[in-house]
């Protein structure tokens, strides 16, 4: 029997990739969006790609992985790693 879900926001899930909302612009143009709860239960809409990268994770800094995926790419987060890497 297949499991009724939710249209909840599932990182990772098949559809995570693709906007499922839009935000009708003035002139007829329409940009992806995401609703995000916040406090209070008011929402906040994001930009799908605000959103995606919010969804991926961070580095130990706290700013986004970029390239391999193991730091931001500064030069303290790189030279952390090597020094992690080397001590296992």
């Amino acid at each position: 029997m297949e499991e009724n879900r939710t249209m909840g926001s599932v990182p990772g899930g098949p559809a995570a990739d693709r906007p499922r909302e839009w935000l009708a612009l003035p002139g007829g143009r329409i940009r992806p969006v995401v609703s995000v709860p916040g406090p209070g239960g008011i929402a906040e809409l994001l930009a799908h790609a605000a959103w995606l990268a919010r969804m991926r994770s961070a580095c130990q800094c706290g700013r986004p992985r970029l390239g391999s995926g193991r730091t931001c790419g500064s030069t303290e987060c790189v030279a952390k790693l090597r020094v992690q890497e080397m001590g296992t």
